[in-house]
């Protein structure tokens, strides 16, 4: 597997950089490709890290939470 790959779930937010996921402990996670699901605010993301805090979406889905 390798280690640059992510499972992200938190709230999905438009913050000045673009959409982001926000965690539960507070990490904001900027997300690279991806269409946002219409009236979903609580998702979980899978994608690549290309970026300390930048990821490259592979998959978003509305969380199980």
């Amino acid at each position: 597997m390798n280690s640059n790959r992510r499972r992200i779930s938190g709230r999905l937010e438009h913050v000045p950089r673009g959409l982001a996921i926000i965690t539960d402990v507070g990490d904001h996670w900027v997300l690279e490709g991806c269409d946002p699901p219409n009236f979903v605010s609580i998702v979980t993301v899978e994608g690549v890290l290309i970026g300390m805090d930048r990821l490259r979406v592979d998959w978003i889905g509305a969380s199980a939470q």
